[in-house]
């Protein structure tokens, strides 16, 4: 009996080291560990086992299993379809084509080779134009949201990433500024220019307020889905403010309603497409590319935030456009519009945004100071700061570049028009998102339906607004 009671401790013992393993530090050193597997080690609160008392200190501590060990960040970048080269790749020649959409509308404007009469002008190749780079832009603005994690498991913080971001804002806007210095008087005693115009402070708040609940809402629901959240909102928004507040007419008013709805219907197909991808994936054991051991209301909880920071995004998107329309009544006279009216503002705007950065960085040092109270926290900020640095500073250029053209095309085609049109970048967004992130597997029929269906929804929208808004 006694046999049988010792062999019992002994596979006891060995069951207990396959399930929780060991360390061994030495007191005077206790930063060298010894042994172990992938354990999560507290010196302070050992667990498991009795510790055996040897030359060095030995604690067993609770560990996973060798099918659960937690995979590096590495290892979890393996399995996304892209890498961190790869989509910084991608946003370099969105930026590229980008500058190139901006060029054209800029050399467009100062050879006055589009120089209408009367506004809003559905003649005029400049608004088209704008819509074309806009929608593209806006399309990819996001990309960045879905930045790996890094050898530290970390991904950008979500206050630095808006601070870069309107540090992004501003470098664009810089070259705007030389252009209206280079004027010379005649700029500024047509459009009063200003640095800093009250107006342009506030649109760069909206968009960085825009951008936060974006960031957040693409963390949640993925990036087939958040733009289309977003944008659904923003289009209802633009055109509400267009209507009601700024008496922008209307062509045919059931036309433009009809146009809306199908919009609108488009946004609601491309939601249900990513919601029926997400639960295909859910009962094959994967959600968005990752082993899931959360449960189906955890999931439901996430998609649920998503939405609701997707909502929050698209009413601020969607009223974006209110500062500039109200400083260009200020600044409109009797000779009506002119480009410079659009360049001030933006000028002003980017100025607005540079003032919002250090406001953003102070804040996050403060929170990093008291989250920390260790005398490490400086470092740790510093590699949070250069970590943000790439991804937020090109979602600023490329909003930017996407803000510009969206001006442009809201000055020549009007808000209710221009606006709306700008917001089916979520067609681009959704290419993206199927093609380079893999959110929408379409090999499965009912997906792929739901998929192509948001798409002509989206397109017989878009082509009925702008002959009818």
């Amino acid at each position: 009996m006694e046999a049988n009671s010792k062999d019992t401790e002994r596979l006891a013992e060995e069951e207990k080291t396959k399930t929780y393993g060991s360390f061994e530090f030495d007191r005077q050193d206790e930063t060298s560990l010894k042994g172990g597997h992938g354990g999560y080690w507290n010196p302070c609160c050992p667990s498991g086992s009795d510790a055996k008392r040897t030359g060095h200190e030995t604690y067993t501590v609770r560990t996973k299993s060798d099918d659960e060990v937690a995979k590096t960040p590495h290892e979890e970048q393996a399995k996304l379809p892209y890498d961190a080269d790869s989509l910084r790749r991608a946003a370099f020649w969105v930026v590229v084509i980008g500058a190139v959409f901006m060029c054209i509308v800029l050399v467009m404007e100062a050879t006055n080779a589009s120089n209408p009469t009367q506004l809003p002008d559905f003649n005029g190749p400049v608004g088209w134009i704008a819509v074309l780079g806009a929608l593209f832009l806006f399309g990819s603005v996001g990309l960045m949201f879905k930045e790996p994690a890094d050898e530290y498991g970390e991904k950008p913080d979500a206050v630095l990433f808006q601070a870069f971001n309107a540090l992004g804002i501003f470098v664009v806007g810089v070259p705007l500024m030389v252009f209206e210095c280079q004027s010379g008087d005649d700029v500024r005693e047509a459009v009063d220019f200003s640095w800093l115009d009250w107006l342009g402070l506030l649109g760069a708040i909206d968009i960085i307020i825009v951008s936060f609940w974006a960031h957040l809402s693409t963390q949640l629901i993925g990036y087939a889905m958040a733009p289309a959240v977003l944008n659904g909102v923003g289009m209802i928004t633009s055109f509400l403010w267009g209507k009601i507040f700024f008496s922008e007419p209307i062509r045919n008013m059931a036309g433009a309603l009809f146009s809306l709805f199908l919009l609108v219907l488009g946004v609601m197909l491309l939601g249900a497409t990513q919601l029926a991808n997400m639960a295909a994936a859910r009962r094959e054991g994967m959600v968005d590319g990752h082993s899931t051991g959360s449960s189906s209301i955890a999931t439901a909880a996430a998609a649920a935030a998503g939405f609701g920071a997707g909502v929050m995004s698209g009413v601020f998107d969607g009223a974006l456009m209110v500062p500039y329309k109200l400083h260009e009544r200020q600044l409109a006279g009797p000779a009506g519009l002119s480009p410079k009216h659009t360049l001030a503002y933006l000028a002003s705007f980017s100025v607005g945004s540079l003032l919002t950065a250090p406001v953003l960085i102070a804040f996050a040092a403060i929170r990093e100071a008291k989250d920390d109270t260790g005398s490490d926290w400086k470092n740790t900020f510093t590699r949070k700061l250069k970590r943000s640095a790439v991804p937020g500073g090109v979602t600023g250029v490329v909003w930017a570049m996407g803000n510009f053209l969206s001006v442009h095309a809201s000055k020549h085609l009007g808000m209710s028009v221009g606006f709306p049109l700008v917001q089916t970048g979520i067609l681009v967004a959704a290419v993206w998102g199927v093609f380079f992130f893999q959110d929408l597997n379409l090999s499965r029929l009912h997906v792929l339906l739901l998929f192509l269906a948001a798409l002509g929804s989206l397109m017989a929208g878009a082509a009925c607004l702008a002959q009818m808004g």
